[in-house]
């Protein structure tokens, strides 16, 4: 395995995770405007349809059953992918990948959790890439 290909197995960590944040971004977006909805139903006339509240609600149900599908396959992906990770020595090298990856931090907040330069985190990411496709 190359340095591109630890890349490109790697990458769908950051994705999936990008993924399930849209999702529960979207759910918690859709309990705010249901959970105002329903703070607003005595100020509604009588005979006023609750539908919009139900759809609200039946969307919440298909986002939350999505969700888990997601971390579903992000958990075992993300298994996968660390047994991997495990074996790579040093630690240091280790580290760098699951923050950049598994945490999904910017080489940026990396470079910062590690207190080390940004230029000296890259270099090192991809060092511990290519200890990645050694270990694949």
């Amino acid at each position: 395995m190359t340095r591109e290909e630890a890349k490109r197995e790697l990458r769908p960590l950051k994705e999936m995770q990008k993924d399930i944040q849209a999702v529960e971004d979207e759910i918690n977006r859709l309990m705010t405007v249901a959970t105002k909805m329903t703070t607003n139903l005595d100020a509604l006339p009588s005979g006023t349809p609750q539908n919009k509240i139900e759809e609200a609600l039946i969307k919440i149900e298909e986002y939350r059953g999505r969700l888990t599908n997601l971390l579903l396959k992000s958990l075992e992906y993300r298994t996968r992918c660390l047994a991997k990770v495990e074996l790579i020595h040093p630690a240091s090298l280790r580290k760098i990948l699951i923050y950049y990856y598994f945490q999904n931090f910017t080489l940026e907040k990396t470079a910062e959790e590690l207190d080390r330069s940004y230029q000296w985190t890259h270099t090192m990411l991809q060092t511990a890439l290519d200890k990645y496709s050694e270990v694949s």
